[in-house]
């Protein structure tokens, strides 16, 4: 869908998200990478590693160092032909470089210029060294939990992803808006995502219930009995979803238990111990049948539920594989690698195929020459100054 848009990208560790999602809708997405990598594509992290194969997949890889003169000026040559720079280096190096928004826009005056990074471009905390789990942790979606010797601990779930994951879903949006934008005005845009923006936003529920003493939909949730996990005879769980009083009553019609149907509709909390038998008939139940059996049993009573899945076996589920959810890209000389697909789906259905992300600097003769008008001379030059 965009295969008329190029993308040059500046970016280490989780901002390689934007331009995978950009790649993954079809953007020649050019990756500037120093010389020898870096980020998930440096010598701290084997090639292998689940950001880079996820992220960095169906992009070009070139080499250039950006601190040079020489690597500068190759740059500024490709901004001219790109339809989109992504920065998503750490606030202020892009400017320092000579490779903002400023001076980007000086060489290409409708130029979509998108800047991804954690704490972003201004506020009091613009320069905080920041990873992924202080987004998380700053906007209250990792909570501490406080030990009985007082001191906190990270919860056994935090992985600090949200904010990582969630900016450049955001970033992404924004620069379609903003190529759709510029077409039509003929002007540059500008558009700034931060990761810590990004998870204040994904936590909007719990923030917006506790700024305006309103009901948080996740109140009560780990009680609940009618929205909630239940274990079944194959060892396995589904997660019940029966809050609404139709799905209730059908449920307790469909497995002959309409004696539950009264238990039910009372509030939660209002007798413990009533709640808890009804817990203990529901689990009961649930453990009759198999996690596959209450699948075709909420589809055939139309109840909503779901089977639920913990690891690898999810892959192989049948509706996982009808919706072409995991892939397996062409490699040469290695095992093959089951991996995850873009959820975007499109009519008429295109399977899904990017290539492995690309060795660092596999593209630098070809873009170099063919965007930036290098020719053989100049390359070995390069080489030789350490630009490439």
């Amino acid at each position: 869908m965009l295969h008329d848009v190029r993308v040059l990208e500046l970016s280490l560790f989780s901002p390689d998200a934007l331009g995978g999602h950009l790649a993954d809708l079809g953007a020649e997405v050019i990756k500037i990478e120093q010389p020898g990598g870096g980020g998930f594509r440096g010598e701290l992290f084997p090639p292998d590693n689940v950001q880079n194969l996820q992220w960095n997949r169906g992009k070009k890889s070139i080499t250039l160092n950006l601190k040079s003169d020489k690597g500068a000026a190759i740059f500024r040559r490709l901004a001219v032909q790109a339809n989109v720079v992504i920065d998503g280096l750490r606030a202020g190096a892009a400017e320092r470089l000579g490779l903002g928004y400023d001076d980007v826009v000086e060489l290409n005056p409708t130029i979509v210029y998108c800047s991804l990074n954690g704490m972003g471009g201004y506020g009091p905390y613009a320069k905080l060294p920041t990873h992924g789990l202080s987004f998380d942790c700053f906007a209250g979606l990792n909570p501490p939990v406080i030990q009985p010797d007082g001191t906190p601990r990270l919860a056994a779930g935090a992985t600090g992803t949200t904010g990582v994951l969630a900016g450049p879903l955001y970033a992404a949006m924004a620069v379609l808006a903003a190529l759709h934008s510029a077409r039509r005005d003929g002007q540059s845009q500008y558009v700034e995502v931060s990761q810590v923006d990004a998870a204040i936003a994904w936590n909007f529920q719990k923030l917006t219930a506790l700024a305006n003493g309103l009901f948080g939909y996740s109140d009560g949730m780990q009680a609940s009995l009618r929205y909630q996990y239940y274990e079944t005879s194959d060892g396995n769980y589904v997660v019940f979803n029966a809050l609404e009083d139709k799905f209730w009553r059908r449920f307790c019609e469909a497995v002959n238990r309409t004696d539950l149907y009264e238990p039910g509709q009372a509030r939660l909390g209002d007798d413990p111990q009533a709640d808890e038998r009804l817990r203990g008939e529901l689990t009961a139940i649930f453990k009759g049948r198999t996690r596959s059996e209450w699948t075709d049993f909420f589809m055939a009573t139309d109840i909503a539920g779901a089977p639920a899945f913990e690891g690898a076996d999810l892959l192989d589920d049948e509706h996982v594989k009808a919706r072409g959810m995991v892939y397996e890209p062409c490699g040469q000389d290695r095992p093959p690698l089951r991996l995850i697909a873009t959820p975007v789906k499109t009519r008429p259905r295109r399977p899904f195929a990017a290539p492995l992300p690309p060795d660092v600097g596999t593209h630098t003769r070809e873009v170099l020459t063919t965007l930036a008008g290098c020719d053989e001379a100049e390359l070995l030059q390069l080489r030789r100054d350490g630009v490439i």
